[in-house]
């Protein structure tokens, strides 16, 4: 690391009240190619230590009244947690120091306050300065460092903002016009425009379809907004868990024995129930078995299990389908991600069900993770608090 110890905020800073000392610790360092200062009271001290210094050197006999330490000490304590200015204190005696030395190492326990016995030469002082200046500057380094991450969280805090105040404001604005291609084509279909023929029928029923998918689509946007601004709220009460498989259950039935897939609810404790909201449970439960029925199969399987595991309650969701290679499966919770590429050009969804699921999981204190082998099937394990 090239450092300029000539450099302002590398300096020494010197306070010694008695004799030559400080002139001659002065002369010393800047022969040496150290920037040094003396100081003429402790206040000017501590203002230089605030200011931003490399170092500081004093004799014990400036630490004579308990005013000083304290001043010093409080000095030492407000400094920024990137920095640490080293103290070099010449002293009569390190192995048994003064009681106003004592009281500065208490007060100034974690810092870098070194005592060092009295006469120095002057190779010394200047060795052990240059360790305490190389020390400080890693510490300005850090601080650069520290500060170009703030700089970088900063924007990338703007971004997402950016981005969620985007996604909702047009989740808002497609949800008008959808809800009006729906209302208009349920007025067609009653046939308030006049006749509708058969054939006419067929083609409504596509637009209506087309028109309930998209707005679907338009509320995951809005969802998955929601949680990542932080305006979601939950609603945590005691939830039977049988309760929440039949709502789960009778939202997912129909999409499965259309596909030809059979969806196998496990037995639960009679009075089994978890801490959650009802809703966004039964909103996870869904996204999990629709996501399954999406990539299995027709003759596959589902099945839809809880059990207890000590303070949690575990709902697992097992199917049959194609699975997830060993090398996605991190991705599968990402927003969206299409992690079967191959397979998702043919299915619909935006990648944000799984996304959305655990976040609203982590939101009830619980988590979501995934076990899958391709050809084979997946497990979503769903665990929150018994």
């Amino acid at each position: 690391m090239d450092v300029d110890f000539g450099a302002p905020e590398f300096r020494v800073l010197i306070f010694a009240p008695v004799g030559r000392t400080a002139e001659l610790a002065r002369d010393t360092l800047q022969k040496a190619g150290l920037a040094a200062s003396v100081c003429v009271a402790m206040d000017e001290f501590c203002a230089g230590l605030r200011q931003g210094a490399g170092a500081a050197l004093l004799v014990e006999e400036a630490l004579s009244s308990a005013e000083a330490v304290r001043l010093l000490a409080g000095t030492l304590a407000g400094q920024p947690a990137w920095s640490d200015c080293s103290v070099q204190v010449f002293v009569a005696n390190s192995e048994t120091p003064s009681p106003p030395l004592a009281a500065l190492a208490s007060m100034s326990a974690g810092r870098s306050v070194v005592l060092l016995d009295r006469p120095v030469p002057p190779a010394s002082l200047i060795s052990v300065m240059r360790a305490a200046l190389h020390g400080r500057a890693r510490q300005y380094a850090l601080r650069d460092l520290l500060g170009q991450y703030e700089e970088a969280r900063a924007e990338a805090d703007a971004a997402n903002r950016a981005k969620g105040e985007f996604l909702s404001v047009m989740s808002h604005e497609l949800r008008t016009p959808l809800n009006a291609i729906g209302g208009y084509t349920e007025l067609i279909e009653m046939g308030i425009r006049g006749p509708v023929t058969p054939e006419q029928r067929v083609d409504l029923e596509r637009i209506r379809l087309s028109q309930k998918h998209l707005l679907g689509l338009v509320n995951e946007v809005l969802n998955y907004t929601k949680l990542e601004t932080g305006t979601v709220t939950y609603d945590i009460e005691d939830v039977p868990v049988r309760e929440a498989f039949t709502a789960a259950e009778s939202l997912v039935v129909p999409q499965a024995r259309a596909k030809g897939l059979e969806l196998i609810t496990g037995e639960t404790e009679p009075f089994l129930s978890v801490r959650a909201d009802a809703d966004k449970l039964r909103q996870i439960l869904v996204n999990l078995l629709s996501n399954a029925v999406k990539f299995t199969l027709p003759g596959g399987r589902i099945h839809l299990e809880c059990e207890r595991g000590g303070e949690c309650i575990c709902f697992s969701v097992r199917d049959t389908g194609v699975g997830i290679p060993a090398d996605r499966v991190a991705a599968v919770f990402e927003p969206f991600v299409q992690v079967r590429s191959d397979l998702t050009r043919t299915e619909e969804g935006t990648g944000l069900g799984l996304a959305i699921s655990r976040q609203l999981a982590r939101g009830m204190g619980g988590s979501l993770g995934v076990e899958s082998t391709p050809g084979v099937g997946s497990v979503f394990t769903l665990k929150l608090p018994a």
